[in-house]
């Protein structure tokens, strides 16, 4: 019987040796037509009220066809050259497409990775920043990554040298899932000394490409590679950037993507930090000086992830929680007792709201007080 992943594999790989194409083209193309048959008996006039899609496009795909065994046949040794290489490939038309990139508005309609694609992945949070961090920058990432990984929650970034490789470092030493965006082939692993790295992840997550085995990284395919870092993730968290540079390029993405954007604020006098500052002066980013930030801003979004397994340890069975109670669970995270005061900063209610939903969660054995109005998970 034919291999469903591998003739979906074929079309997509056919579609995108399309000129003039593109990645949101194409996925309209997919939406209507999910095989190559469908597509190559379809008329010229089904064919144009497709948005996007005119003459040009028509007489393309028409043309391709005919070159139809050729394509297919290099898809198929494209195919050989990844497995042999250990390197998977997943299209949007398959069902273990990461989902939160399946929903921008340009997902690349075909992905390379080594490791694997867990559903985890849904739940990520991107961590990006300057190549040449300080000091300051080194531990507030080892900081934040850390406690992000102490809840399991998923570390996206793009394996560059500083900010980058701190992040995904950081996943692995609390042994948590990392995922790695890479802008060339995941065969060429780019910058080279991160080749260890580059192993450790695709053993505890995975590496992830939308560019074809045996493909050298260039500079212009790191903007394409920073789209599927923030889509892939619930929001993205800059660390140290100055006002030009990749990781302002990842933030509007995530802007436009309609993602959480986060920025670590830093000396107003630091060139490094000229780019978090001004996002966040702008409201362009929310300030974060910890992970309860982000987990307070994405509550809503995390509420089915709450009680996952944290630094290895099985996930605990809770019982069912409103939203309020959510919100609060997961302002008070188990680091250090809380006042009550901070929990209604965090959790935007009142202090009354707080203290009867807070007795809610000690009578379902969540959460314990502590003298002084001090609250603590159980």
């Amino acid at each position: 019987m034919e291999n469903n992943g591998n003739e979906n594999f074929r079309y997509v790989y056919f579609l995108r040796s399309l000129k003039n194409a593109g990645d949101v083209r194409i996925r309209r193309i997919l939406e209507v037509y999910k095989k190559a048959e469908m597509l190559e008996s379809a008329s010229d006039f089904e064919l144009i009220r497709i948005e996007g899609i005119n003459k040009v496009i028509i007489d393309g795909i028409r043309s391709e066809f005919r070159h139809k065994k050729e394509i297919y046949s290099a898809a198929e040794k494209m195919l050989e050259i990844s497995e042999k290489k250990g390197i998977r490939t997943v299209t949007i038309l398959d069902e273990d497409y990461p989902d939160n990139l399946r929903n921008i508005y340009d997902p690349p309609p075909l992905l390379y990775y080594k490791g694997e694609l867990k559903p985890e992945a849904k739940y990520s949070i991107s961590i990006v920043g300057t190549r040449f961090p300080s000091d300051y920058g080194r531990k507030v990432c080892t900081d934040l990554a850390r406690e992000l990984s102490g809840l399991s929650i998923p570390i996206i970034s793009g394996m560059a040298t500083g900010i980058d490789s701190i992040a995904h470092q950081t996943a692995l030493q609390e042994g948590n899932l990392t995922y790695a965006v890479l802008g060339g082939g995941i065969d060429r692993i780019y910058p080279p000394a991160n080749k260890a790295l580059s192993e450790k992840i695709s053993e505890c997550g995975a590496l992830i490409s939308e560019f074809d085995t045996g493909l050298q990284a260039e500079r212009m395919n790191f903007p394409r590679r920073n789209r599927i870092i923030s889509g892939m993730s619930l929001g993205t968290v800059i660390i140290e950037s100055g006002m030009k540079g990749g990781s302002l390029i990842t933030a509007e993405f995530a802007i436009d993507q309609n993602r959480e954007v986060f920025a670590v604020p830093g000396n107003i006098s630091s060139k490094k930090s000229e780019g978090c500052n001004n996002l966040i002066k702008k409201g362009a980013a929310k300030l974060v000086s910890s992970a309860d930030d982000i987990l307070s801003e994405l509550s809503y979004k995390l509420r089915d992830f709450v009680g996952a397994k944290a630094k290895g340890r099985p996930a605990r069975e809770l019982p069912q929680m409103s939203v309020f109670e959510t919100n609060i669970y997961i302002a008070v995270n188990g680091n250090e007792p809380l006042h009550i005061d901070k929990i209604s900063e965090m959790t935007g209610l009142n202090i009354s709201d707080c203290l009867v939903n807070l007795l809610m969660l000690e009578f379902k054995g969540l959460v314990s007080q502590l003298p002084g109005k001090f609250f603590t998970r159980r």
